[in-house]
């Protein structure tokens, strides 16, 4: 975990309430299940320490994110932790509400506040680096994302330029394919007109577990044989990577020191003195492969 001092950020009087014991939590949705798995870390973080977890799901809508940063609609809190995808700077620094705010993901990665983040670009990296070590000479990537655009997917794709160019593998316009969202039917898409376009490929970089999963599907369904004809790898390590068949290699962000810088950063301004100037923050967790049967070449 690296932690980056930046500028430091007045915390209002009117963020001195007396205290309520609850915490609220923005998050885009609970379909996506790395999001469940985080908020349930968050939600056991709270009660260890002695807090409640409100928790408002978005659906990465703007008016929703701008409305939670700033309290509406809401009980009075001891602080937010806002897991954003179309929020501003500038809808930050105009908050009616300006209490404790830590942000959690990529989408604002420079900011004058508090920032717990997973280095994306990295993973992407780590995960394309597997594949090679493992006999990979033409990795695919499924998915940037165009229609939808989302920060996490860019600083992925770029972690796969990255290795692809670092260590010489295949560079072709072909083996990168779109989707529109991260999810297992947009996996198993795109895995089909992959595999339609008749350009070859023996392992597959997925933009995250829900994709890789129905990436999994599809090769099925086309007879190709895992990790034998094709190695497939994602990122997040969502509980059931491991039980899927094969057991699905992942890249593992470091979650419970996501939810430990969270809530430390969240207490270190619920701490400070009315009009305190706090130091604000940019923490990076680590990552990890954990390599399983699909890349078990």
């Amino acid at each position: 975990m690296t932690d980056t001092p930046s500028a430091t950020r007045r915390i209002s009087p009117l963020s001195r309430r007396e205290r309520t014991g609850i915490v609220a939590l923005a998050v885009p949705n609970l379909e996506e299940p790395y999001f469940a798995e985080l908020t349930t870390l968050l939600a056991r973080g709270a009660e260890a320490r002695g807090l409640s977890i409100l928790i408002q799901q978005t659906e990465g809508d703007h008016q929703r994110e701008i409305d939670v940063a700033n309290g509406v609609g809401l009980p009075a809190t001891d602080g937010l932790i806002h897991i954003p995808r179309s929020l501003t700077v500038g809808d930050l620094t105009r908050r009616t509400d300006p209490g404790p705010l830590v942000l959690l993901g990529e989408h604002i990665a420079v900011s004058p506040f508090t920032h717990v983040s997973i280095d994306n670009r990295r993973t992407a990296d780590l995960a394309t680096a597997h594949l090679a070590s493992s006999g990979c000479g033409r990795v695919a990537f499924l998915g940037p994302r165009v229609s939808r655009p989302s920060d996490a997917a860019d600083q992925r794709f770029a972690g796969y330029r990255d290795a692809v160019s670092r260590l010489g593998l295949a560079d072709e316009p072909g083996l990168i394919v779109p989707v529109d969202a991260f999810t297992s039917e947009e996996g198993a898409e795109a895995l089909r007109r992959l595999h339609d376009s008749g350009i070859a490929f023996d392992g597959v970089v997925c933009s995250n577990d829900s994709v890789a999963f129905g990436v999994l599907a599809a090769l099925h369904e086309r007879g190709l044989a895992v990790p034998g004809d094709v190695a497939v790898i994602g990122i997040d390590n969502v509980h059931a990577a491991q039980f899927s068949v094969p057991a699905l290699s992942s890249v593992a962000p470091d979650d419970h020191g996501i939810v430990e810088a969270a809530f430390a950063e969240l207490e270190r301004q619920m701490a400070a003195r009315p009009g305190a100037d706090v130091p604000v923050r940019h923490i990076v967790v680590d990552a990890t492969v954990i390599a399983r049967a699909s890349t078990a070449r």
